[in-house]
């Protein structure tokens, strides 16, 4: 067996991870688990709502149950939504809609919009008290009371509006085979922010994701690219992302989800590397994704799952000098080192997803070296048996 040596800073420990990591939370919801396709999320105070092709939907206990609030929409499918302070705001097929009751009612916003080319809205940003709308015709601007818009497009190129993020004052639009755009002046101005980028047909970001300085941006096709100088450049992170098609980014604390057309992917190092985490996941097209209080929310083509941000290996990391066992690196590259604290001979058993045992034997040292490297990507749950405790871990080898 491969022998390394690693310099250890500090050891830490992961938290206890439980088996099934999502839940699907459809009750109320029409057509749920068949054709309820979720496109995107918004907050507000302890209310969560949906945008759903079938109209807004609504959970006030985490998604244990949903109702319709579409009172005044006259096109029920919902393409984005987003909130400034106690206002809803709703972009449709047909226009944009703003609620003042939570979505009890709705009225239609949609004067100075430009419907030359369509009526769709594709996506809604708040920055501050400004609302930027991604439309077929481009980017448009609101600000209070919020009852019409004003077009801004000088410098586009093209414009279908799938996403928008912040860094500081530059609002970053993603345009439809066209790349990455970026204003400082409120969308006074746009210009094209794409080296590094896919181009042309190949250019399709569908979200974006801010971290400090960084900014991540998902591509249908293309995978992840990540900028650390306001878009300046680009550079692709997909090492262990086997589907390239990306719809959605969430960040949580050191934590990176991405959505895909195989299920949610996690990256704990900055994009270095990612692992799928879909166990409980039975549907795995995920267009939207979401952080809401302790949960992540993934929208799918077959509506809502949950899971706890506890429940995802790496997430909540601790230094633990009192823990009988530590595992490191984690993720890693299938190589990884335990160190126990316990003399006594120590039994291990590594399972795969499936349920199979893929290594059994003893540890008899104070630290042992473990090789997955040949095995596939992915999570393997370690149980761990001394004299008189037992241990059970998870390894990402990705």
């Amino acid at each position: 067996m491969k022998k390394i040596t690693i310099l250890l800073v500090a050891i830490f420990t992961l938290s206890k991870v439980v088996n099934a990591q999502w839940t699907e939370v459809n009750s109320d919801m029409p057509n749920a688990g068949i054709s309820t396709d979720v496109e995107s999320f918004a907050a507000i105070g302890t209310q969560l709502l949906a945008a759903t092709n079938t109209g807004v939907y609504l959970t006030n206990n985490n998604g244990s149950s949903w109702s319709g609030v579409n009172s005044g929409i006259t096109n029920t499918d919902i393409e984005a939504l987003a909130a400034i302070g106690t206002k809803l705001f709703a972009g449709t097929g047909n226009g944009i809609f703003k609620s003042n009751d939570n979505g009890s009612t709705w009225t239609s916003i949609s004067t100075g919009l430009d419907i030359s080319m369509g009526t769709s809205v594709y996506s809604l940003f708040a920055s501050g008290t400004n609302l930027f709308a991604g439309t077929e015709a481009g980017v448009a601007l609101s600000a209070p009371p919020y009852t019409s818009w004003t077009m801004i497009n000088t410098g586009l190129t093209k414009t279908d509006v799938y996403a928008f993020a912040q860094i500081g004052n530059n609002i970053f639009a993603g345009i439809l085979f066209s790349g990455v755009f970026v204003t400082n002046n409120n969308g006074g101005s746009w210009t094209a922010v794409n080296s590094g980028l896919p181009t042309g047909f190949n250019s399709d970001f569908e979200s974006f994701a801010v971290s400090g300085p960084n900014l991540f941006a998902a591509d249908l096709g293309g995978g992840i690219f990540l900028s650390t100088n306001n878009g300046t450049s680009w550079t692709g992170i997909n090492t262990g992302l086997t589907e390239l098609s990306v719809h959605a980014l969430a960040i949580s604390g050191q934590n990176i989800f991405a959505g895909t057309d195989a299920g949610v992917f996690l990256s704990n190092n900055n994009g270095g590397s990612w692992v799928q985490m879909n166990i409980g996941l039975t549907n795995l097209t995920v267009q939207s994704l979401t952080i809401f209080g302790t949960y992540l929310f993934a929208g799918t083509t077959n509506g809502v799952f949950r899971a706890s941000l506890n429940s995802f290996v790496g997430i909540n990391e601790m230094q633990n000098e009192n823990m009988q066992v530590s595992i490191y690196p984690n993720p890693s590259n299938g190589i990884f080192t335990i160190t126990s604290n316990k003399i006594e001979k120590t039994k291990i058993e590594i399972y795969n997803s499936i349920g199979e045992c893929i290594l059994n034997r003893e540890l008899t040292k104070g630290t042992d070296d473990i090789n997955l490297s040949d095995l596939p990507n992915g999570i393997y749950s370690i149980k761990l048996t001394g004299e008189n405790w037992t241990e059970h871990k998870k390894i990402i080898k990705g």
